[in-house]
């Protein structure tokens, strides 16, 4: 497949997915969609234009992307829904890691009943210790998620998010009776990862004081538990957020960093330790969107290196984000991390190598190429990220260069001083200097951007229309600056990119 088609048919089918996520497309759409595809092939194939073959190829993606919606749990089932309402008992099993909050823990269960299976997301008191994989049964009111108004002045659809993760109800201060403990290979592996996981958080607790060890935490294992709601806000204010919630660009890092520890190995073997040691840091994080795309794509690097083969990262994110779709088409129009994350990393890809020769005047590598970066990630996410948290932050830009470039460095300094929690306690706090120097530096950008006058500003809700306006305006004008590009230096660009 040539690559014209190959990405229009990754757009047809993300378009079938976003079309019938929000409007619920009927077989008889989809057949007549295909209907459609198959005349244009038909005119394709006596007039040999190569127009219709390739409207042909967008529309049959189309349809599949709208097929695989229509097979993807969307309601909660019959069976589940009567209970709605009342007070319930359920039993099943934990199907992710407990996310433990200061006054309470939220467990997402799969259950079954009358021949259907759904999940619920149960709160439940910090005190239980819960693994995953374990039986358990939990008791309360099944109520369904509503949702709720934003700081910002946003509504946030708390039950397309739930959606996304397959849950479609949720039992508020449930109360929680263990069953059996967990069975199984994976269960047992990944109930270790994320026991593994807790141990580093309270091993960073004792080398690091708060909101420092917190801070630290979310750098590597991501989440903004322990910041506080005043602290959590100021990394909004700031932009900086996405440091702390493992964004892609904190799996790159270890990525980067593992890769860099195994070049004694011969290639196929370092390789694969590699791509276990992603995958098990993806799982340890949670397994986010952002995550999940990031680990792909470092997957996909790292099977290039291994044969030989050129590795083509605009062809590898598209491949890793359709990946994502075809195993969950929700994430699409219900989970915007997955849709910033790949808006960032696309504009990384097509932006870097037009920003950067603008910035010539900038004599130092490194820094030209950071504040290139950084750039063109913000003014990607800009209008996705206006739409949705309805928060423009003037300081971003000069936050996030003042912040970037040490990330790597902080989060290897946090790793060290959860290394020295874990083996030297007595002498943890020493060694967590470096951590500390560095994440008070944060912190003290983080307080001081978010404090400026005018540091942000609350833009009114506006419809998504003007969303896809600016994209468009976005793509034209990244269009004309490609197409006034020296084929030489567009070569040279694209190549500072692999992996």
């Amino acid at each position: 497949m040539s690559a014209r088609a190959f990405f229009l048919a990754a757009g047809g089918f993300a378009l079938g997915v976003f079309v019938s996520s929000l409007y619920a497309l009927s077989w008889l759409i989809i057949f007549s969609t295909l209907s459609v595809a198959a005349a244009f092939f038909v005119i394709w194939f006596f007039s040999r234009r190569g127009a219709y073959a390739l409207l042909s190829i967008v529309l049959v993606a189309c349809a599949l992307g709208g097929a695989r919606v229509l097979f993807a749990p969307t309601q909660l089932p019959s069976s589940f829904a009567q209970k709605l309402g009342t007070k319930t008992t359920l039993s099943g099993t934990i199907s992710s890691a407990p996310d433990v909050r200061d006054t309470n823990q939220r467990i997402i269960v799969s259950v079954s009943e009358g021949g259907e299976t759904t999940r619920v997301l149960a709160v439940v008191s910090s005190a239980e210790q819960v693994s995953y994989g374990e039986r358990v049964r939990v008791r309360g009111k099944l109520l369904t998620p509503k949702p709720f108004a934003t700081k910002y002045g946003r509504t946030f659809h708390y039950g397309r998010y739930l959606a996304a993760k397959g849950v479609f109800a949720l039992m508020p201060r449930a109360t929680l009776t263990k069953i059996s403990p967990p069975s199984g290979f994976f269960a047992y592996a990944y109930g270790s990862l994320i026991l593994l996981k807790h141990s580093f958080l309270h091993a960073l607790g004792i080398a690091l004081p708060e909101p420092a060890a917190a801070l630290a935490g979310g750098l590597v294992v991501g989440g903004t538990q322990g910041l506080g709601a005043g602290l959590t806000d100021d990394f909004v204010r700031s932009g900086l957020i996405h440091i702390v919630v493992l964004s892609g660009y904190n799996v790159m890092i270890v990525a980067d960093a593992v890769l860099f520890a195994l070049l004694f190995l011969p290639r196929k073997w370092a390789a694969g330790i590699a791509a276990a040691v992603i995958g098990a840091f993806v799982l340890v994080a949670g397994a986010g969107a952002a995550s999940i795309r990031a680990g792909l794509m470092a997957l996909f690097a790292l099977a290039a290196r291994a044969s030989g083969r050129t590795y083509d990262v605009t062809r590898a994110l598209v491949v890793a984000a359709l990946l994502m779709l075809l195993w969950n088409p929700l994430l699409l129009v219900f989970n915007i991390g997955f849709d910033l994350s790949v808006v960032a990393t696309f504009g990384l890809i097509l932006g870097v190598p037009l920003v950067e020769p603008k910035l010539a005047f900038i004599k130092y590598t490194f820094l030209r190429e950071t504040m290139a970066a950084t750039f063109t990630a913000q003014i990607a996410v800009l209008p996705l990220l206006l739409y949705a948290n309805g928060l423009f932050s003037f300081v971003a830009l000069p936050a996030n260069l003042l912040v970037l470039p040490l990330v790597p460095l902080a989060m290897a300094a946090a790793a060290l001083a959860g290394l020295g929690g874990f083996i030297f306690p007595a002498i943890a706090h020493i060694v967590g200097l470096p951590a500390y120097a560095l994440l008070s530096y944060f912190i003290k950008i983080v307080h001081g951007a978010a404090s400026l006058p005018l540091a942000a500003l609350a833009v009114p809700q506006f419809s998504f229309a003007l969303v896809v306006l600016a994209y468009a305006l976005l793509a034209f004008f990244a269009y004309r600056l490609i197409k006034n590009k020296e084929p030489t230096v567009a070569y040279a660009a694209v190549g500072s990119h692999e992996f």
